[in-house]
């Protein structure tokens, strides 16, 4: 071959190879690429899989191993590598492998990326640990202890907190509250709650028990991380609260938990701090303290438990354990009692002034600081800084100026004085705390509101009586100990059950006095010039004193909204109140006044005129009611004062017409001799939103059913009900109808037929007394329509006569439907309480109690069904010698919560007829251990099921 073909020829060879070197590695590469790009994934889904696993252990509180940390920094630094190598190849297969194509660093790539791909398969290899994670902290307890003062050895201390892991078993009670007035025990009592959790049953349900403290100033972040301490969790101080939320929520989530939350003083907003909310709560529980019920409602709490102050015997035991064996000796033995019942039974006051006394053996030390507590000094060492403050947050925490003094005026009454709601409110409006220039009705709501409030804060308490609240001893000294700091605004003189019998002659020095309450003393005279220059006084109280008089200088009090004088049995006479011009409240109830005072026609501004019980009024000059025009209420109920018209008239007398000229009357209580000669008109009487109208020729007795809140009550007592006129729009109108020894017909259903009624609709309840004429309530033989249907609660006592409640043919439907109540006392000849008849109209029946019905036997009649009373709730029954049967038994009671027998001899068996029969409802059967031994149980499953419930009755003396 020639030298020309030659070089062709090897020309050829070499572009040749070079094409096929190329493709060669262009294939190489491609393979090369796709094995590594393989592995690499591998190696990240690994990588990511064990940094989950990092990442749900650090919620726990733990952290990755140091191997695993090594291992993921490697597969870091690879990746660096890795990632751009397979970059580049995708570049220059994009390129494609032609003529102008470079083989050196395809080559050298294809090269690097089968070493790498040998180090991705060492990384995969080697990535088998033993343990990812290692615990970062010490693992996490169940319960951790809380420091503070054992309970043990304290019996109501000890049942409280058997009844609160009682609720917290359940699964129906998610949030508990412990609430009660500040220093009475509720941390204590929950932090030995939560040391006892360790050892009960209940840790078989929780997997933790979180503990944190609130107090007065909420910080979600700082609860946040407490609760985040207490599960071993980080939270980032700088992250904003939304991300740590989310963190709590992830981890809580996970757990079964209680959440202890101490000192609550407002509403915290879970589902901001991270706390899981959902309806299938069973096994994560909130428990709470707080001093204010209005925190337990905002907290929408299942049970509220309200923590009392400790009784007598446990009050002087902590107070003895506090002060040590010296209260045993003898002569400081009575002083120590006295101190300890000066604490009130408060705990917190108990153990400090107990501290503070601790065996001091000097009896002039134990008087110091006995006299120092009875006229609310601090000077006990600590009371101040370890009692009055901490209690005066509570004060502090009220939402306004207006409920802080209205707190504080209730301290101008004495230790443990119960004071009537209607009193206190009408001081308060005297004093300008609640708005005069309103309703009576506005001003009543608004202060019960205040009442109201203060008592959820726990600076109130209910009094010993219904409608009166009161101080506790503790919370009146703080209150006095604020106003003395603070320096009272509005000066104020309290004189009450010290046994005055002589006031000051003149409160010289004293012209910016507001409210003098001289209540319960045996003051018998007021010096004449005793109300000179007090032309600021709001409000004076005299009632319960013996005064005969007051003097002419009361007409110096222009400022004067309250004049309360109820209750001076010998008050007989007053001078003119005619300058009174600003009065708004007169009570003068239970005086011997013969007459109103002089010039009350001219208290124009008047809204309340209380006359009660005024047995010897009997004169009330023509127009002085009349003149009344801003009167709103008129309470002249046993008062003497006869309303005759046409007598009246003749003889210069206010007539009952002059009541139906005051526009803004809304409440009358008054007694009438008769009706014939007023005017009881349905028009007037609807218009009224309160009346107690008493019809009782010639009787004053005030021996009746007080009046409830907006109702509207008609007393007939003597009346012959069958020959009487002028009921009508009484009757008509009336909510509650009492009747008292009253004659003229056997059944109540006559009254609609005599009398032309419709049907008693407006009654709701329904009194009847001592009317031997009644030998039924309902007789069916007279009457085509419904007697009664909105009847709610019926009382029947010393019925002589009464022998059915339904008599005669049973009325069409709608008779008692609505009834909830039944009581029954002392109706010698009524055998069964509800026959068969009247069970099919009674079916929103709720209580029955029976008493004293010697010839009783039986309750319900007939064959009786569980949908023939769904509602029934409570049974009582009690001295029903011949009762042999309440009810036939039943299969299932729907409702039945509480049965209560006493004395009666002869019902041997209760009316369940299996053991599943007996209610899940049913909380307790009380009675005699007597009676309860000689049952009879159909089977021992009853037996058992009931004697659970079973509370043995003591013994009546």
């Amino acid at each position: 071959m020639d030298p020309l073909g030659s070089v062709i020829v090897e020309t050829g060879k070499c572009i040749f190879s070079f094409f096929f070197t190329s493709i060669a590695t262009v294939i190489k590469l491609q393979h090369n690429t796709g094995r590594l790009r393989k592995e690499f994934e591998k190696l990240e889904d690994r990588k990511n899989g064990i940094e989950e696993d990092v990442r749900l252990a650090e919620t726990e509180g733990k952290c990755a191993t140091d191997q695993v940390k090594g291992w993921i920094r490697k597969v870091e630094e690879i990746e660096q590598e890795v990632q751009p190598m397979l970059e580049k190849a995708d570049r220059l297969a994009v390129q494609g492998c032609g003529p102008c194509c470079n083989i050196l660093p395809r080559y050298r790539l294809c090269r690097r990326m089968a070493k790498k791909q040998l180090e991705v398969q060492q990384l995969i290899s080697s990535c088998c640990f033993d343990n990812v994670v290692t615990d970062k902290k010490s693992p996490v307890r169940a319960v951790e202890k809380q420091q503070g003062p054992s309970l043990a050895g304290q019996r109501e201390a000890e049942e409280m907190i058997e009844k609160l892991m009682e609720l917290l078993k359940g699964d129906e009670n998610k949030r508990i509250a412990v609430w009660g007035m500040g220093g009475v025990g509720k941390t204590t009592l929950v932090r030995n709650l939560n040391n006892e959790l360790e050892s009960s049953s209940l840790m078989e349900s929780i997997d933790i028990v979180i503990w944190i403290t609130v107090s007065k100033d909420l910080d979600l972040k700082k609860v946040q991380s407490q609760i985040a301490k207490r599960l071993n969790l980080e939270l980032d101080p700088n992250e904003v609260i939304e991300e740590r939320a989310k963190m709590l929520l992830k981890r809580l989530m996970m757990k079964k938990f209680l959440l202890i939350l101490d000192d609550v003083w407002e509403h915290i907003d879970l589902d901001i701090v991270g706390v899981p909310q959902t309806d299938d709560q069973a096994n994560r529980k909130i428990l709470l303290t707080t001093r204010s019920l209005d925190v337990c409602r905002a907290m929408m709490t299942d049970e509220e438990i309200k923590l009392d102050v400790l009784k007598q015997e446990a009050a002087w035991n902590l107070f003895a354990q506090n002060a040590g064996d010296v209260v045993e000796v003898p002569s400081i033995n009575p002083l120590a009692r006295a101190v300890a019942k000066e604490c009130g039974g408060l705990p917190l006051a108990l153990k400090t002034v107990g501290k503070s006394m601790r065996n001091k053996r000097r009896i002039e030390l134990w008087k110091h600081a006995l006299h120092h507590l009875q006229h609310s000094d601090p000077h006990v060492k600590h009371i101040e800084d370890e009692v009055y403050r901490r209690l005066k947050l509570s004060y502090d925490s009220l939402p306004s100026k207006i409920l802080q003094s209205c707190f504080l005026f209730c301290s101008l009454y004495p230790e443990n004085y119960s004071i009537r709601t209607d009193e206190l409110i009408q001081c308060w409006i005297a004093d300008r705390l609640i708005n005069e220039h309103q309703p009576l009705e506005d001003c009543f709501n608004d202060g019960i509101a205040l009442i109201e409030t203060l008592k959820d804060s726990c600076l109130l308490e209910q009094g010993d009586y219904a409608g009166t609240v009161k101080l506790h001893d503790v919370v009146r000294d703080v209150a006095i100990w604020i106003s003395t700091k603070q320096g009272s605004e509005k000066p104020c003189a309290s004189i009450l059950f010290t046994n005055l019998t002589k006031p000051p002659k003149q409160f010289s020095g004293f012209s910016e006095l507001t409210v003098i309450l001289l209540v319960g003393n045996p003051i018998n005279k007021i010096h004449d010039n005793l109300f000179a220059g007090l032309r600021k006084l709001r409000v004076l109280n005299l009632s319960q004193s013996h005064i005969v008089t007051l003097p002419p200088s009361l007409s110096q009090l222009q400022e004067l909204r309250a004049l309360l004088l109820r209750d001076c049995c010998y008050l007989e006479k007053l001078p003119s109140v005619g300058a009174l011009r600003k009065l708004l409240v007169m009570d003068l109830s239970g005086t011997r006044l013969r007459e109103l005072p002089n010039g009350t026609s001219k208290l124009k501004k008047l809204q309340e005129l209380h006359l009660s019980r005024t047995h010897h009024l009997e004169t009330i000059e023509a127009g002085t009611i009349s003149g009344l025009q801003s009167l709103e209420l008129l309470d002249m109920s046993f008062s003497a004062y006869k309303w005759d018209t046409r007598c009246n008239v003749d003889y210069g007398k206010a007539s009952f017409n002059e009541i139906l000229t005051l526009d803004r009357l809304s409440i009358v209580k008054l007694r009438l001799d008769k009706v014939d000669s007023v005017t009881l008109d349905s028009a007037w009487l609807m218009k009224l939103r309160e009346f107690n109208i008493q019809i009782s020729p010639g009787s004053c007795d005030s021996n009746h059913l007080a009046t409830q809140h907006d109702e509207k009550r008609a007393i007939l007592r003597g009346v012959d009900l069958m020959g009487i006129k002028g009921l009508n729009g009484l009757l008509d109108t009336a909510s509650a109808l009492d009747l008292v020894i009253c004659g003229g017909i056997s059944a109540l259903s006559e009254l609609s037929i005599s009398h032309r009624l419709s049907s008693l609709q407006s009654v709701k309840s329904l009194s009847i007394s001592k009317c031997d004429c009644i030998t039924s309530l309902i007789s069916g033989d007279n009457i085509s329509g419904t007697v009664l249907p909105n009847l709610e609660h019926l009382s029947l006592n010393r019925l002589e006569n009464l022998g059915a409640i339904l008599g005669g043919m049973v009325p069409r439907k709608g008779c008692l439907k609505w009834l909830k109540t039944i009581e029954v006392v002392d109706c010698k000849k009524l055998k069964a309480l509800i026959s068969f008849a009247l069970l099919q109209q009674v079916k929103n029946l709720e209580q029955i109690k029976v008493k004293n019905c010697s010839k009783m036997k039986y309750i319900i009649g007939g064959e009786v069904s569980a949908e023939m009373i769904p509602k029934l709730r409570v049974i009582e029954l009690s001295d029903l010698p011949m009762l042999k049967t309440i009810c036939s038994r039943l299969p299932a009671w729907p409702v039945l919560e509480m049965i209560e027998v006493r004395n009666c001899p002869m019902l041997t068996k209760l009316p369940f007829a299996t053991s599943n029969g007996v209610a899940a409802t049913l909380k307790e059967i009380r009675g005699e251990l007597q009676w309860w031994n000689r049952l009879i149980y159909s089977n021992d499953e009853i037996k058992s099921s009931l004697q659970q419930r079973f509370q043995p009755l003591k013994p009546l003396r």
